[in-house]
């Protein structure tokens, strides 16, 4: 084994040697060791899982923070290395909330928290109501650009709307994950007037995140950050409840004939409203406190007297879930691939950025974040309240779950299409001899679920790398690999240290980012959004 791993790593030294002498760009040598030695100290159990406002996070983020100032960078929030986020923890309770449902001439009947529906709380009120007609509302979506409009043949005034998860299977990958944004569902279903959402998914999706997971997760609670006037950030007052529920819950409201078809018009792409004649009183309890959670953030100061004050960003979340209810008597949810190990290929392209001969001409600002699973609140905060002009920020290098199970000959630039960031990773793979791969599972909507998206919505042109699938041994089916980890592993706390792990492929995908992040700080042109792209349109000018 050691000799074949030695073999292999001089096989890769030489093949980068080979294309870097013929490209002209230098790609820099990383070592597995070194992400494994990350990983090792953050996934340990010492740091209890790395929980937002936990001991083990604050250890954590002190952690990256010495890293930060051995390497020579410099604090990023003034003289800290620390931008402390306020935010209100809302943490439902199960044994006092609850989903009655009415039908005329028939007994009402009560869904139970955990086992038919969970809720994180309501992080305006500590107690809340909402009594309305149950009305189904398709995905929950309103987009012009795709002419599709799920509340254009309802009346949702007054009314608790159910929608699905997700989006149109036919919306443009990134589009549909846009629209299958929480925070997009909220303002959409507010601004039709519904004073409450419950949300459930279709059978694949369900199949994808065990129950026991989802429930387990949502007991944890939530979190917003807090405006300057104590106000939770992204939150919307008219709507008075949120849960997540069941088959078993929306056929008790909508009935078993009525759910299938529903699933069946998904599959098609286009699910039709429904109302359902029953009442509900959705009565959620939560606990409110207040906890705050760092995030890091170290600069590497530009070379070029006039492009050093824009910046290059590198982010990757630091926290992960914490302590929770045990999986086979174990509690703590340790996060080695999620995300340990892009916080490691982030120090890594740090280190080798502050080791080099000379500096990059833009600086460029290492982000570690916290609160990423509680919706990516830091990177949220960060984006709006960020420590250097958002007007500087010239562009977002996301780093979150590389799984490591087997080399790959390719990877997945997750919105690189649409700015030319997807160029220069076109670029970069070249340099590496690598394939690009179009996202083989947008069902997925990893475009809005990692820290890159908060940085999108401020006008950032952004882009996330994932491993891909295709095996440099044709005998290995990596995409059955990471699908069977997703479903059994992710978000447990089995993802520890423990998991056979090759860390060749966390040194690939820093090396990668690498590339990209050195280009864009050292040419002259800033990023910029392809013409006539959506994101771009959307929330571009604000960048400007």
């Amino acid at each position: 084994m050691k000799k074949s791993l030695l073999l292999g790593l001089l096989i890769m030294a030489v093949a980068a040697l080979t294309l870097s002498a013929q490209s002209g760009v230098a790609i820099p040598e990383i070592r597995p060791e070194a992400i494994r030695a990350h990983m090792s100290f953050l996934a340990s159990d010492l740091l209890e899982g790395r929980g937002t406002g936990s001991r083990g996070h604050e250890i954590a983020a002190h952690y990256v923070a010495a890293q930060y100032e051995a390497m020579g960078l410099e604090p990023g929030n003034s003289a800290s290395w620390f931008q402390v986020v306020p935010f209100r923890w809302v943490v439902p309770s199960g044994g006092q909330s609850s989903i009655t449902l009415t039908r005329p001439g028939a007994a009402p009947v009560t869904l139970g928290f955990g086992q038919d529906f969970v809720s994180s709380g309501d992080p305006l009120r500590e107690d809340s109501t909402a009594e309305g007609e149950v009305v189904f509302a398709g995905y929950g979506i309103t987009a012009p650009e795709q002419k599709y409009d799920d509340y254009g043949s309802i009346d949702a005034r007054g009314k608790i709307v159910a929608i699905l998860s997700g989006a149109p299977k036919d919306f443009p990958n990134d589009l549909r994950a846009h629209h299958s944004s929480s925070l997009m569902k909220l303002d959409n279903a507010a601004a039709h007037g519904a004073i409450a959402i419950l949300t459930f998914a279709v059978p694949a999706e369900a199949s994808m995140f065990p129950w026991p997971r989802v429930v387990r997760q949502y007991k944890l609670g939530s979190m917003n950050w807090l405006e300057s006037d104590g106000t939770p950030h992204a939150t919307r007052r008219e709507i008075h409840a949120t849960a997540s529920i069941t088959r078993a819950g929306v056929e008790a409201i909508f009935g078993k004939a009525a759910v299938e078809t529903i699933f069946a018009d998904a599959e098609k792409g286009r699910p039709h409203a429904i109302a359902s004649g029953v009442h509900a009183t959705v009565h959620i309890v939560s606990r409110h406190s207040r906890v705050e959670s760092p995030n890091v953030v170290g600069i590497l100061r530009g070379s070029d007297p006039k492009l050093r004050d824009e910046y290059v960003v590198y982010s990757a979340h630091l926290d992960h879930l914490g302590i929770s209810e045990p999986v086979d008597g174990d509690a703590i949810n340790n996060g080695a691939l999620d995300n340990a190990s892009g916080i490691a290929a982030m120090l890594e392209i740090a280190r080798v950025f502050a080791a080099a001969p000379s500096r990059p001409r833009r600086s460029i600002l290492f982000l570690a974040t916290t609160a990423e699973e509680k919706g990516l609140r830091g990177a949220d905060y960060f984006a709006n309240q960020p420590t250097v002009p958002v007007s500087s920020i010239v562009a977002d290098i996301n780093i979150d779950e590389i799984l490591m199970f087997h080399p790959v000959k390719d990877v997945i630039p997750i919105g690189g299409e649409h700015s030319d960031l997807g160029d220069v990773a076109a670029r970069a793979a070249q340099t590496m001899g690598l394939e690009l791969t179009p996202d083989p599972m947008p069902q997925e909507v990893v475009f809005v679920r990692s820290d890159q998206y908060p940085f999108v919505r401020r006008g950032v042109p952004s882009i996330y790398v994932d491993s891909g699938f295709k095996s440099t041994d044709p005998n290995v089916d990596v995409l059955a690999m990471e699908t069977k980890w997703i479903r059994e592993i992710y978000h447990t706390p089995k993802d520890d240290m423990s998991q056979a792990l090759d860390y060749r492929v966390g040194v690939q995908l820093a090396q990668f980012n690498y590339l990209i992040g050195k280009e864009v700080a050292d040419r002259t042109e800033r990023p910029v959004w392809k013409k006539g792209d959506f994101f771009g349109d959307t929330f571009g000018k604000q960048h400007q």
